[in-house]
Formats: structure tokens, C-alpha cells, sequence
């Protein structure tokens, strides 16, 4: 019996989009045997609904071929539908399960590129895999970058979910230049708040315009629970992944009073969880 586990993740952070994410501490558990035919069995507390695609059996099956059946069984505590990257951390984990059962070995780089490849973008699928803050350059390579104890990440996870195929639909074909130059803006004041640990420069980087503006309009309860985040302390909000979720990143120093303020200022179909950064990636 092979055992291997991948983390939860937020994707984007506001102006990163497809190219920066972070990976939280809520985990996917997958056990894999060899076995006469494919398999899964979900018993954790968050599982797929029956007639969706299996992406720990899919990432499971295209990495040891169909030809070498396994017997999978998951114990997921990553919310599904949320934004907070269960499918990158289905996938990462149920590849890397099946090569250890089978006695193959890979580098994580490689288990990254079947990831990404899967799901049709990078940022989920680094964090998944490596863990902690990370980078997807314009080449494609995933660069971990330092997470500052400063900050700690807290969610917002709502009752409601979102499939990340209908969220990009709502996004347009092009942008203006101004735009453009207004998240190339945010997004290096995101990152260079992120690593100094300067709050002004990470408060700078709200108010995406490339997806965030747009699914504010499809989802307009997501806006109304950033401008709430903000208003109760974090230094930045922004939408997790492809939401419904939000991400807010708060002083470290002010968290049980941030939390205080928006369990106070949230109904209690949302829940509030404030999350460790997973340092781990998938092992």
C-alpha cells in the first residue's frame, strides 16, 4: 500500500492571475494498491458528486497507464467547488500514490507538468506539488518563493460552490493597455509586499481588473465579502482561485482580531477558517 498526500491551494492572490498561488494547510489523502481492476473509494468528509470526473482515478490512470489497475482510496478535507484547488490537489496526490505503488519514481517537476497539463493551468498545480508561496515564470518553470510569517492567510468559504469552467467564461478575450499596466502594478506590489513583509506595498495590490472585475459582476457576493475582509483588518482580499471562496491575507499580530470581526460581520453560512501556509507540497 502507497500512501501520498497534496495540500489545498489559492490561486491568483488578486493580480497574479494563472501565475502566482498559495498552498494552505487542508490536505488530500490518497492510498493506492495494485489491484485486478481500477478503483476508487472516497470516505473523507469532502467527496465528488458521483456522475463528476474522478481526478484522483484520472491523474492515477495517465500516470501509470490504464494497463497496471490500482485500488484507490481518498480522504479529502479540501472543500469542492470552492477555489481552493481540490482538483490540483486530487490530481497531485492520486499521480503520486499510483507511481509509488508501482515501484516508479519521478521528480516533482515532473509530477507538476501532469498536473498543470491536466488541469490547463499552472498555478494550483505548483502549489500542490511544491508547497508554500509559488511563482509560475513566463516559461512555464514554478519558483517557490519565501512566505513571511508577517502575514497569515484566512478563508472564507461559502455554502455555494463555482466550477472554474464557468467562472472563465464570464472573462473577456482582450484588455486595454491601461489595464494591463495597472496589474503588472498590483501584481509586483503583491510580491515584493509579500516577501519585505510591507503591508502598505500588499494593501497596493487590490482591486484586480482582469478576472476579479469581471466575476464581481457574475458573483457579486464574492465583492461584498472582500470589501468586508478589508474592512475588518486584512491587509489584502481578493477572490481564491476561481471562488466562491476569498482569501484574505492579514497581519499575523491582528488575526484573532480580524476573525473576531468578520464572524461578527458574516452570517454563518460562510465559514471562516484561518489556515496555516502548507510548507509541504505533495509527499
Amino acid at each position: 500500500m502507497a500512501e501520498a498526500s497534496a495540500p489545498a491551494s489559492s490561486a491568483n492572490l488578486g493580480p497574479g492571475f494563472d501565475c502566482l498561488a498559495l498552498a494552505l494547510e487542508l490536505r488530500c489523502h490518497v492510498r493506492a494498491a495494485p489491484a485486478p481492476e481500477w478503483s476508487v473509494t472516497h470516505d473523507g468528509e469532502q467527496q465528488p458528486d458521483a456522475d463528476s470526473d474522478d481526478a484522483v482515478l484520472a491523474a492515477a490512470r495517465l500516470a501509470v497507464g490504464g494497463d497496471r489497475p490500482l485500488r484507490l482510496t481518498v480522504s479529502n478535507s479540501i472543500p469542492i467547488g470552492k477555489g481552493l484547488g481540490s482538483s490540483s490537489a486530487a490530481m497531485a496526490a492520486g499521480a503520486l500514490a499510483a507511481w509509488r505503488a508501482v515501484g516508479d519514481r519521478h521528480s516533482a517537476e515532473t509530477l507538476f507538468e501532469l498536473v498543470a497539463e491536466m488541469e490547463g493551468h499552472p498555478d494550483n498545480a505548483a502549489a500542490a506539488v511544491f508547497g508554500g508561496l509559488v511563482l509560475v515564470d513566463a516559461l512555464g518553470v514554478a519558483h517557490r518563493l519565501p512566505w513571511n510569517p508577517r502575514f497569515s492567510p484566512v478563508v472564507l468559504v461559502p455554502a455555494e460552490s463555482l466550477s472554474t469552467r464557468k467562472a472563465r467564461t464570464v472573462l473577456p478575450a482582450s484588455y486595454s493597455r491601461g489595464v494591463i499596466v495597472s496589474t503588472v502594478a498590483r501584481t509586483a506590489s503583491l510580491i515584493a509586499g509579500l516577501l519585505a513583509g510591507d503591508s502598505e506595498l500588499v494593501r497596493a495590490a487590490g482591486g484586480d481588473e482582469v478576472h476579479e472585475a469581471p466575476r464581481n459582476a457574475f458573483v457579486p457576493e464574492v465583492a461584498k465579502r472582500i470589501r468586508l475582509a478589508v474592512d475588518a483588518g486584512a491587509v489584502h482580499a481578493a477572490w481564491s482561485g476561481a471562488g466562491p471562496s476569498v482569501i484574505a491575507i492579514v497581519e499575523s499580530a491582528d488575526l484573532d482580531l480580524v476573525v473576531g470581526h468578520l464572524r461578527r460581520a458574516l452570517d454563518e453560512s460562510v465559514a471562516i477558517r484561518p489556515l496555516e501556509v502548507a510548507v509541504r507540497g505533495a509527499v
